[in-house]
């Protein structure tokens, strides 16, 4: 998790700078701009988190198979979309555009509340990055309870500026963490 902390840092200090900057872009005049460092950084980032989003073993084949079709060959990023589409059976369309063609990164400020009375968490997310449109991605929550070792761990789709959603608990969780073990590029408030 160093290196992804790392990598974030880098990712957000070139986006402070450049806060325009986008994966892809059409600009091919000045090839100096082609590459930067985020395309390394957040690239990275990107390719981690589409294992995150298709499952590693999905991610895994797609990227053989995308190695088997096109190497020693020219590709696009459509054509490895497709690959990786068809070894997961998603529609990966939403997140090459809002990671790749697109700046910035997801800013989310939560809030939890249990309920005694109905024996439930509630945890509202909200999208507040001003920079970019919304973002649309799973965000593994974890809820630490009382006397249990491990966490419960779900799975709340992000996908409106405010989702608000409800588990349901026999006590009050000790903390509540967003995306414990770092699949998103993000900055979380909770």
């Amino acid at each position: 998790m160093k290196g992804l902390a790392a990598s974030k840092k880098k990712v957000d200090e070139f986006s402070i700078k450049n806060p325009n900057y986008t994966i892809i872009h059409d600009n091919l005049k000045d090839m100096s701009q082609v590459t930067s460092s985020q395309t390394y950084q957040k690239g990275s980032w990107i390719l981690h988190m589409l294992r995150g989003v298709v499952g590693t073993d999905n991610f895994w084949k797609g990227i053989k198979a995308y190695y088997k079709k096109y190497q020693n060959l020219n590709a696009t990023t459509t054509d490895f979309r497709k690959e990786m589409e068809l070894a997961s059976g998603m529609d990966l369309t939403t997140f090459f555009d809002q990671w790749l063609y697109k700046s910035g990164a997801l800013k989310i400020y939560g809030t939890w509340q249990f309920s005694n009375r109905k024996k439930e968490v509630t945890l509202s997310l909200n999208q507040i990055q001003k920079e970019v449109s919304l973002f649309k991605m799973p965000i593994q929550v974890a809820i630490y309870l009382p006397n249990q070792a491990k966490p419960l761990l779900k799975t709340v789709d992000l996908n409106n500026k405010t989702v608000v959603v409800s588990f349901p608990l026999d006590a009050e969780p000790d903390k509540i963490v967003l995306d414990p073990d770092a699949w998103v590029l993000m900055d979380a408030t909770l």
